[in-house]
């Protein structure tokens, strides 16, 4: 795994966001210093930190580790996660019949 093209894609969407080391920080809850360190490739991260950072910055985690572009579907994801089964059966229904016309 090339550490520094990670660090340098997390670097690069969180200044598109907007978010200071600090303010990313926070969020993923580690250090600022540690943020630093993942963004020049000095120190690779745990799955935890990867995955808060995904959340944070609604980046894939492919995409963070490999620079595989793809669209992060969190937001889908997330609202599948909050429905009862039953919602989710339905939800999943009602995708399988528009597919066709999403082409």
């Amino acid at each position: 795994m090339d550490l520094k093209a990670i660090g340098s894609r997390i670097k690069a969407e969180r200044k598109k966001t907007g978010l200071t080391q600090e303010g990313l920080s926070e969020i993923v809850n580690v250090t600022p210093h540690y943020i630093y360190e993942i963004e020049r490739g000095m120190k690779a991260m745990s799955v935890e930190t990867l995955m808060n950072l995904s959340e944070a910055l609604e980046l894939s985690v492919d995409y963070i580790l490999y620079g595989i572009q793809r669209r992060n579907h969190g937001k889908v994801y997330r609202m599948l996660d909050e429905m009862s089964d039953e919602r989710r059966l339905r939800a999943e229904e009602a995708i399988e019949k528009l597919l066709p016309y999403l082409r």
